[in-house]
């Protein structure tokens, strides 16, 4: 490994390291919406192969996010995010059995809305912070 290699390595995990609670969520977002797409693109192409392993990636994440709720601190939200979360993991299992893309599609609408809402309460802040 050059010298080059190894600095560009080294930032990459300081900034890894750096990066607050807040936005790294927002990372598993943006990567949940980009394996549901490739999911989306491989049942569309026929691409069987590459369906399965983006849904399970998809599913992984989907996965993770519901481990991660605080139920007791959150309440209501995580409760209602709990079963958003279920229902897409129950249509990713659906879209597996049945080839079904309305099912992929129904699942990307549900978590992009979350995603979106969520980088919406991230800016909100920095928006009237600079407004002031």
């Amino acid at each position: 490994m050059t010298n080059a290699q190894e600095y560009a390595r080294r930032y990459a995990a300081t900034q890894v390291t750096m990066v607050d609670r807040e936005r790294l969520l927002l990372l598993v977002f943006e990567g949940g919406i980009k394996f549901l797409r490739l999911t989306r693109e491989a049942l569309v192409a026929g691409d069987v192969q590459r369906f399965g392993e983006h849904l399970a990636r998809a599913q992984a994440i989907i996965a993770e996010l519901q481990g991660t709720l605080d139920r007791e601190a959150g309440g209501t939200i995580a409760r209602d995010l709990g079963r958003l979360y279920d229902f897409m993991l129950f249509h990713l299992t659906e879209a597996n059995a049945r080839r079904s893309l309305r099912h992929v599609d129904e699942t990307l609408a549900v978590f992009t809305t979350i995603a979106d809402a969520y980088r919406e309460i991230l800016d909100k802040p920095a928006s009237e912070a600079t407004a002031v």
